[in-house]
C-alpha cells in the first residue's frame, strides 16, 4: 500500500487523486449539509476485500469523500448470464437493462418471482459507475499460476433486518453472475453455481496469475483460452462497458436499490441512529466515517445535524476499529460516537519490486449451500439510481508493484472514466 500510494503521489496529476483504501464507500445515496457532501445518507455501504484466510486486502480508488464517478445507462453495461440456470448453460452476454426487465427469469434461481421487473426506464439512464483496481499478493512460483482466494464483504448501514434489505446485489464475472442481497451486519458476496435440481452452491473467488500485463484489456490466444476452459477458469469476454473490451480480471458488483417495507423512525435524542433511514429521506441515516486512505483518520461525529462535520480531521485521532460496530460507545456526558470504515497504519513496504500481471478472476472453492433470497417480490426504490462498482484485479508476486505497473493501472481507470461522463458523487446528490 505504501509503495502504491508513493507511486501515485510521485506521478502527480490525476494519479495523485488515487490511493489505497481498505474500506470503500460504495454509496448509492449520500446527503448534503449546507453546501458540503456529508457522510450521512439514505443508502450507504462500506465494502471490504478479504482473503480466504481473513487477511485484509485493499483497492486503489479515488477519494471516498467525493469520489470520481462515471454516468452510463443500463443498456450500455454488459453482464454474463447462464451459470445460474439449473445445471449451468452456455455463458452469454446480455445488457443490464435486459437483466432488470426480466429479473424474474434471470433471478428466478435465487427466489425472485416470475415476471419480476426491476427496471425503471427513467432512473436507469443515469447509472453511476465506479472504477477501482487492486494488486493482490501471491506466491512467486515457477509455474506462474499462483493464486489467492478472496471475497468482498458489504456492510449496508440502512439494512437492519435480513428480511428487509436495502439493495439487491448482483455480482458479475465472465463466468456468470450471482444475485443476492444485503442484510444486517457485514455480508460476504460469493459466486454461485446451480445443480440440475436447483440447489445453489456458493464459492470463493480466485485470482490467478496470468501472462498479461497490468492495465488495459486482455486478448487471449486460442490455446490460452482452451487451457483456461479445460481447467474451469475464466476466459476473457465482454463485461462492463464497451470501452473495457474483453477481460478476465474484472469483478463487477451492482447495487439495485429497493423500497424497504419498514418505516424507520428518526431518533429525537442526541444519540445517533445506526442504519435508521426511510429510503426516501437523505438525512434519515446518520453515521460517522473515516477515510481509509494513507494519512487520514477520517471524521467523528456526534448525533444530530447541528453537530455534523463535513471534512475529515487530521492525524491526531487514534486508530479506528477495523470492523463496523453495532453499538455506540458512550464518552462521558458527550453524545454517543459512531465510526464508519477503518484506518490502519501500514507497515513499512519492502523495497523489492515484484512482478505484476492481470489476474484471472474465476470461481474458487465451494463455501456452502445457499437457500436463496429472503425477499421474493422486491420493490424497486423509485428515487435512487443503480450503482455499479468495477474492480480490476491484478496479482503481484515477489514484492511490490513497480511504479510503471501502478501508473498503467491508474491510466486504465482514467481512460474508462473519460468515456463514461466523469463526474463526482456530489453532482449526483440532491441539493
Amino acid at each position: 500500500m505504501v509503495a502504491i500510494n508513493a507511486a501515485c503521489k510521485a506521478k502527480g496529476g490525476a494519479h495523485a487523486t488515487y490511493s489505497c483504501k481498505v474500506v470503500s464507500w460504495d454509496d448509492v445515496s449520500r446527503g448534503t449539509v449546507g453546501s458540503g457532501l456529508s457522510c450521512w445518507g439514505a443508502n450507504i455501504t462500506d465494502t471490504y476485500l478479504r482473503s480466504e484466510d481473513g487477511a485484509q486486502l485493499f483497492t486503489v480508488r479515488s477519494d471516498n469523500w467525493n469520489e470520481k464517478l462515471g454516468r452510463i445507462g443500463t443498456d450500455e453495461i454488459c453482464v454474463v448470464t447462464g451459470n445460474q440456470e439449473p445445471g449451468g448453460k452456455e455463458l452469454q452476454p446480455i445488457t443490464l437493462r435486459d437483466f432488470l426487465k426480466q429479473g424474474g427469469t434471470h433471478g428466478g434461481y435465487a427466489g425472485l418471482g416470475l415476471g419480476t421487473d426491476l427496471s425503471d426506464d427513467e432512473l436507469d439512464q443515469n447509472v453511476s459507475i465506479r472504477f477501482q483496481t487492486t494488486f493482490l499478493p501471491v506466491g512467486d512460483s515457477e509455474a506462474g499460476r499462483s493464486t489467492i482466494q478472496f471475497a468482498t464483504e458489504a456492510y449496508n448501514y440502512n439494512t437492519t433486518d435480513d428480511a428487509d434489505p436495502r439493495n439487491l446485489l448482483l455480482l458479475c464475472t465472465t463466468q456468470g453472475l450471482a444475485l443476492q442481497q444485503d442484510g444486517k451486519g457485514a455480508k460476504r458476496v460469493f459466486h454461485h453455481a446451480v445443480d440440475p435440481d436447483g440447489s445453489i452452491h456458493r464459492y470463493w473467488l480466485e485470482a490467478e496469475q496470468s501472462d498479461h500485463k497490468a492495465g488495459g484489456a486482455q486478448r487471449e490466444s486460442k490455446a490460452e483460452k482452451q487451457d483456461a476452459l479445460a481447467r474451469g477458469k475464466a476466459t476473457a469476454a465482454v463485461i462492463g462497458t464497451r470501452a473495457m473490451g474483453t477481460r478476465f480480471n474484472v469483478l463487477m458488483t451492482i447495487q439495485i436499490p429497493l423500497q424497504q417495507k419498514q418505516k424507520r423512525p428518526q431518533r429525537a435524542s442526541a444519540f445517533m441512529q445506526w442504519g435508521a433511514s426511510d429510503s426516501g429521506d437523505e438525512d434519515g441515516c446518520s453515521d460517522s466515517c473515516s477515510d481509509a486512505s494513507e494519512d487520514e483518520a477520517g471524521c467523528w461525529m456526534g448525533g444530530g445535524t447541528a453537530d455534523l462535520m463535513s471534512e475529515p480531521m487530521g492525524d491526531d485521532l487514534p486508530d479506528l476499529m477495523s470492523e463496523p460496530v453495532e453499538a455506540a460507545p458512550t464518552m462521558g456526558a458527550a453524545p454517543a460516537m459512531m465510526m464508519r470504515g477503518s484506518k490502519k497504519k501500514a507497515a513499512a513496504a519492502p523495497v523489492r519490486k515484484g512482478k505484476a500481471n492481470a489476474a484471472r478472476v474465476s470461481r474458487g472453492t465451494e463455501v456452502d449451500m445457499w437457500h436463496g433470497l429472503s425477499v421474493k417480490v422486491p420493490e424497486r426504490n423509485r428515487s435512487e439510481h443503480i450503482t455499479v462498482t468495477v474492480v480490476i484485479y491484478n496479482t503481484v508476486a515477489g514484492g511490490v508493484p513497480s511504479a510503471e505497473d501502478v501508473e498503467a493501472a491508474v491510466d486504465d481507470m482514467e481512460a474508462l472514466y473519460a468515456v463514461s461522463q466523469s463526474l463526482t458523487l456530489a453532482q449526483l446528490q440532491p441539493q
